[in-house]
C-alpha cells in the first residue's frame, strides 16, 4: 500500500526508489525497479537506448509519475509531488540538453540561480526592505564566489548562448550548485564535451561532493561513471546489476547488454 504524501519514514538513504513501474499505453518501460542514493554518495544510472533511464529520471525528478510504486526523499515520501515541491527540498536536476539563458549573461544566469534561496515577495522587492537588500547583497557575493570556482571569470559578461557546449554544461552545472541543493540529478552531463572538459567535470564533481553534495548521475560515458560509488544498470526497464564500476565493466550481463560484448 501508498504511503500517504508527506508520511514520514525511516532514514535509510537520502532518496529510496520503491518498485516503480511505468506503462505507456500497454507498453511497459519500467518493472519494479528498486535502488536507493545514500547522501554525500555519487549514483550512477547506465544502461542502453530504450532501457528506460530517461523515464526512471523523469519520475524521479517529477516530471513523470509512476504507475505503480513510490519515491522517498528526505524521509518523505514525495511520489505525487509536483518538480516545485521536490524543488523547494533541495532536489533539482539537469537536462541532456544545457538549459541556460541564452539571452542572459553567465553572471545573470548565475544571480537567477541564487533567487531560489531568497525569502522576499514581490512586495517586499518593489518596497526595497532591508531584507531584500540583505538577500541582494548575499545574492552577489555568492555568485562571485562562483564564477571564481568554477573559472567563469573569463566569460562572466558574454551572453550564455554564444558560449560553446561545453562551457555552457559549466554555467547550467554553477548555476545549480548556486541554489544549494542537496540532491543533484545529472542527465548525461559529458553529452558533447571533450576529453579534457570530462575530466574537468569529474574533478568539479569530486570535489562539490567533498563539500557535502549528492550526485545521481545518468549517463553512457563509462569514464565519467567511475566517480561513482554505486552504479545501477539497467536493462529492458529492470536493473540487472549493482555495484562498483569495476564490478559492473565486468559484468557477463551488462557487458553483453551495455558494453556490446
Amino acid at each position: 500500500m501508498d504511503r500517504t504524501v508527506g508520511e514520514p519514514i525511516a532514514m535509510s538513504a537520502l532518496l529510496s526508489v520503491r518498485h516503480v513501474s511505468r506503462r505507456f499505453g500497454g507498453f511497459r518501460v519500467l518493472r519494479d525497479v528498486s535502488f536507493d542514493v545514500r547522501e554525500g554518495s555519487i549514483t550512477g544510472l547506465i544502461g542502453p537506448n530504450g532501457a528506460g533511464k530517461s523515464t526512471l529520471f523523469n519520475i524521479v525528478s517529477g516530471f513523470l509519475p509512476p504507475s505503480e510504486g513510490e519515491i522517498d526523499y528526505a524521509g518523505r515520501t514525495i511520489t505525487r509531488d509536483s518538480v516545485q515541491q521536490r524543488s523547494e527540498r533541495g532536489l533539482l536536476r539537469s537536462f541532456q540538453t544545457p538549459q541556460v539563458f541564452n539571452d542572459l549573461t553567465v553572471w545573470e544566469n548565475l544571480i537567477v540561480g541564487c533567487h531560489k534561496n531568497g525569502r522576499s515577495g514581490v512586495v517586499e522587492g518593489l518596497l526595497g526592505l532591508p531584507q531584500v537588500r540583505r538577500e541582494r547583497r548575499a545574492a552577489v557575493e555568492q555568485a562571485e564566489r562562483i564564477i571564481e570556482a568554477f573559472d567563469l571569470s573569463s566569460v562572466r559578461d558574454r551572453f550564455a548562448g554564444q558560449l560553446p557546449g561545453g562551457k555552457q554544461r559549466i554555467v547550467e552545472l554553477a548555476r545549480a550548485v548556486i541554489a544549494r541543493p542537496r540532491l543533484l540529478c545529472l542527465d548525461e552531463p559529458s553529452s558533447g564535451l571533450s576529453a579534457d572538459e570530462v575530466r574537468d567535470l569529474m574533478a568539479r564533481i569530486i570535489r562539490l561532493n567533498h563539500d557535502g553534495l549528492t550526485f545521481l548521475l545518468v549517463s553512457h560515458d563509462m569514464e565519467l561513471m567511475t566517480v561513482c560509488e554505486t552504479i545501477h544498470a539497467l536493462c529492458f526497464g529492470e536493473i540487472i546489476a549493482s555495484g562498483d564500476s569495476a564490478y559492473i565493466q565486468a559484468n557477463a550481463r551488462v557487458r553483453e547488454a551495455y558494453l556490446g560484448a
